[in-house]
């Protein structure tokens, strides 16, 4: 029995790597399109109901974090649904394997939210620039897993 259990994690283990070093083909066009059709309805929303943003940091940063989750399910949702169109067998672990990448972004993302909205309330207005940019480093960290072409994604 021990032998069995031994040759399941050693499989386990051939699979994880595997995944690990296979191109990821679970982002899509849509998601990207999206999320700019997404911060560009935030933008619109933010010069209608919030001209000025300083006055009102609470409504900013809902509006914005609100965008960044609704941007953020799309696109999990894609990548599910792409990853296993694409990767079969290997798509859990390979959703694994290209989240586990973009977790220090993430939470980098949230904890510059946390400290800016508690420690420089002014400088609130910076968050969706700055976040952009946390998120072009995470496609850069994960970019040898990524077609050629999402590379210039992370650029934009």
């Amino acid at each position: 029995m021990r032998d069995l259990e031994r040759a399941l994690a050693d499989i386990t283990a051939i699979r994880s790597q595997l995944a690990r070093g296979t191109q990821f083909r679970g982002y899509g066009p849509v998601t990207v399109a999206a999320s700019g059709v997404l911060a560009l309805i935030a933008a619109l929303g933010q010069v209608l109901y919030l001209p000025n943003p300083v006055a009102t940091p609470l409504a900013y940063l809902a509006l914005w974090s609100g965008m960044a989750v609704l941007a953020l399910i799309m696109a999990g949702a894609e990548m599910v649904a792409r990853s296993r169109r694409e990767h079969g067998g290997l798509a859990d672990e390979m959703l694994y394997a290209a989240v586990e990448q973009y977790i220090p972004a993430g939470v980098a993302g949230m904890l510059l939210t946390v400290v800016v909205h508690r420690y420089a309330e002014g400088a609130l207005v910076l968050l969706p620039g700055l976040w952009q940019i946390i998120f072009s480093l995470g496609v850069f960290a994960s970019c040898r897993s990524l077609p050629p072409g999402m590379f210039a994604v992370g650029m934009w």
